[in-house]
C-alpha cells in the first residue's frame, strides 16, 4: 500500500497544476497550496550552514534509495524502478534548499531531469543562531517519519533513518 501511494503523488500533484520542471518552479507551486500537499514551518535554534552539514550528511545517508515494483496485465509483466534523489545546497549566503526527487524508470514523458519534485525543506538564517525552516510534502501519513526525520536532523538529534514513504 506504501508504495502505490509513492507511486501516486506525482500524479495527483500533476492533476492539480503542470508538473514542475525545477525546484524554483515546485517551491513556486507549493505556495499555492495544493491538495494533497502540506506545509510545516519549524525554527531551528542553530546556524543554517550546521543545519546544511547535517542535512547533507543525513539526506545521503538515508534518502537516497530505491525499489522496484512488477505490474502483471494477463500474460504480460512491467517492471519499474523508482530512485530517490535528495539535494542539499546553498542559494546564496543566508538561504538553503533540501529537495527530493523521485525518478521513475523507465521515465514519464515530459519527466525534469532526476525525475518529480515530491519535498522540498527551505532555509534561511534568521539570526547567528537560529534557522527558519518551511517544509513543504506530501500530506499522506507515510510521509510524516521523514518529514520528522528532516526536523530532528536539523535540530542536531540522533534521529534514525525514517522507513520509505
Amino acid at each position: 500500500m506504501q508504495r502505490l501511494i509513492i507511486l501516486l503523488v506525482p500524479f495527483l500533484f500533476a492533476s492539480c497544476v503542470p508538473a514542475p520542471k525545477s525546484v524554483s518552479e515546485f517551491r513556486e507551486a507549493m505556495q499555492s497550496r495544493p491538495s494533497m500537499m502540506k506545509e510545516e514551518s519549524h525554527t531551528v535554534n542553530r546556524n543554517l550552514s550546521v543545519v546544511v552539514k547535517d542535512l547533507e550528511r543525513k539526506s545521503k545517508e538515508c534518502l537516497q534509495f530505491g525499489y522496484q515494483s512488477t505490474t502483471r496485465a494477463g500474460a504480460s509483466a512491467r517492471t519499474n524502478t523508482v530512485v530517490y534523489h535528495p539535494h542539499v545546497r546553498m542559494r546564496g549566503n543566508a538561504r538553503a534548499e533540501m529537495f527530493l526527487q523521485e525518478e521513475h524508470i523507465p521515465a514519464a514523458i515530459g519527466s525534469p531531469k532526476g525525475g518529480a519534485y515530491v519535498f522540498l525543506a527551505d532555509m534561511k538564517q534568521a539570526s547567528s543562531s537560529k534557522t527558519q525552516m518551511t517544509i513543504y510534502s506530501p500530506s499522506f501519513p507515510t510521509w510524516q517519519p521523514i518529514i520528522d526525520a528532516v526536523k530532528g536532523w536539523s535540530e542536531g538529534k540522533s534521529i534514525k533513518c525514517p522507513d520509505s514513504p
